[in-house]
C-alpha cells in the first residue's frame, strides 16, 4: 500500500469525524474498521499535519498572558479577567470576585477542607457572586482572627456564608487579628477555643483562599480597627515589607519581615500557606504590584486571579 493510499484513508476518516460530526464507532461500521484502528488513525492525523486545531482566541481572554505568568514564577495557574485601563478599584475586584467564585465552584472537591483569609473585599465579592453547591466540602475554616475591636463581625459573617454555599460546617476564629501583644496572642492561641482552629486544623487545609494586602492597611480593615498603628507600620516599612497574606508581611523577596516573637496576629503564617496543596490568591489593580510579585517570590501562591493591566506590569517589572 502506498503512502497516497495510506493518507486517503486517513483524510477519509478526519473528514467523517471532523467535518461530518460522526462518532469513532460510526466510522468504524460505515468503513468496516476496528474502533480502534480510526482512533489511532485520527491521532496521526494530527501528527502528520492533515488535521490542524485551531483555538480561536477571544479578545477578552488572555491565555498566552496567564501562560507567560505561570511560566516566569512558577504557579499552577494565572487567570487574568478583563477590565479598562482606567477600571476603579470596586469594578477590578468585582471582575476578579466573578472569576474567583467559577473557579472555586468548577474546582472544589468533595471533602475538601477550605480556608478562606476573611479580611477581603475582593474575596467578599467572590462569595456574593456565589451560588449554593453540591459539593459538600468538609468544612470551611477562617485563616484569620476576625472580631474587631469595634465590634465588627464581616469576617465571621462571610466565613459562615461561604460554608452555606458550599452544604458544610464553619471553623470560626474568635479573636481579633492583631492582639494588644505578642503576650496576650501567645495566650490566646493557647486557649481551647482558639487552639481548636489554630493548632488542630491549619496544617489540615486543603484550599486556601487569601487575598493580598499592600503595607497600608485596606479600607475594609481599617473599618475593622484590625490594623497596625502608625509605629508598627513604620518598622515595617523600615524592614522593606510589601504586603501581606493573612496580615503577615513580607519583603520584596517574600521573606517574613517580623520573626515569631515580635507579631501579634493569629492567622494562618506563612510558612503553613507555603506548605498548603492548593493556594488561591485574588488581588488585582496596579497598586498591588509589588505585594503580589513578593507572595510569588516567596512561593505562596499556587493559582493567582488578577487584572488584566496587573498582570502586565507584573511581566514587565
Amino acid at each position: 500500500m502506498s503512502k497516497q493510499d495510506e493518507q486517503r484513508l486517513l483524510v477519509k476518516i478526519a473528514t467523517l469525524y471532523y467535518s461530518e460530526n460522526k462518532k469513532q464507532s460510526e466510522i468504524a461500521s460505515l468503513l468496516h474498521l476496528s474502533q480502534s484502528f480510526v482512533s489511532r488513525a485520527l491521532t496521526r492525523c494530527q501528527k502528520e499535519g492533515l488535521v490542524k486545531i485551531t483555538v480561536v482566541q477571544p479578545t477578552n481572554i488572555f491565555v498566552d498572558l496567564e501562560k507567560a505568568i505561570e511560566e516566569r514564577f512558577g504557579i499552577r495557574q494565572a487567570i487574568v479577567v478583563d477590565v479598562g485601563e482606567n477600571a476603579s478599584y470596586s469594578q477590578v475586584k468585582h471582575a476578579i470576585g466573578s472569576a474567583a467564585a467559577h473557579y472555586v465552584e468548577t474546582r472544589l472537591r468533595p471533602e475538601d477542607l477550605v480556608g478562606i483569609s476573611s479580611w477581603s473585599s475582593t474575596i467578599r465579592c467572590m462569595v456574593d457572586e456565589m451560588h449554593p453547591q453540591n459539593i459538600r466540602a468538609a468544612g470551611v475554616i477562617q485563616l484569620l482572627g476576625g472580631v474587631g475591636p469595634n465590634g465588627n463581625v464581616q469576617a465571621t459573617i462571610l466565613t459562615q456564608q461561604l460554608a452555606a454555599h458550599l452544604g458544610c460546617p464553619a471553623w470560626l476564629l474568635p479573636s481579633q487579628s492583631i492582639e494588644h501583644s505578642v503576650e496576650e496572642r501567645s495566650r490566646l492561641v493557647n486557649s481551647p477555643d482558639v487552639a481548636a482552629v489554630v493548632v488542630a486544623k491549619f496544617a489540615e487545609v486543603d484550599v486556601a483562599i487569601v487575598g493580598i494586602g499592600e503595607l497600608e492597611p485596606s479600607q475594609l480593615l481599617k473599618n475593622s480597627g484590625n490594623y497596625y498603628n502608625e509605629s508598627m507600620l513604620q518598622l515595617l516599612a523600615e524592614r522593606g515589607a510589601v504586603g501581606d497574606i493573612c496580615l503577615h508581611y513580607y519583603d520584596a523577596a517574600g521573606k517574613p519581615v517580623l520573626s515569631q516573637d515580635e507579631d501579634p496576629v493569629i492567622g494562618m503564617e506563612l510558612e503553613q500557606i507555603r506548605r498548603c496543596p492548593q493556594v488561591i490568591a485574588l488581588a488585582g489593580g496596579v497598586d498591588k504590584e509589588n505585594a503580589i510579585r513578593g507572595a510569588l517570590q516567596g512561593d505562596y501562591i499556587d493559582v493567582l486571579i488578577t487584572d488584566f493591566p496587573t498582570a502586565r506590569a507584573l511581566i514587565k517589572g
